[in-house]
């Protein structure tokens, strides 16, 4: 396995992650009437779940996998996680 096939990309962990809570939101809220959500709200719902993702990441498997931040920085493979 070369870097390129063990790195993982926040966003698309984020884009899955963002679609399985608001699916779970909407369950619970079936009669919400749209989706609407502040943008200022968003950006900061999308940096706390960009900043819990690498803190997972982190502890559980930056032994196994590099990470792709958004902004495009790579963080790597840890000896020894």
């Amino acid at each position: 396995m070369d870097d390129t096939e063990k790195t993982v990309s926040v966003e698309a962990i984020m884009e899955s992650a963002q679609h399985a809570f608001w699916a779970e939101v909407v369950k619970h809220l079936p009669l919400a009437v749209s989706g609407d959500f502040d943008p200022m709200s968003s950006l900061v719902f999308e940096e706390a779940m960009e900043h819990a993702i690498i803190t997972w990441w982190d502890w559980n498997a930056s032994m196994h996998y590099n990470l792709r931040k958004t902004n495009g920085e790579i963080l790597e493979v840890t000896e020894g996680g």
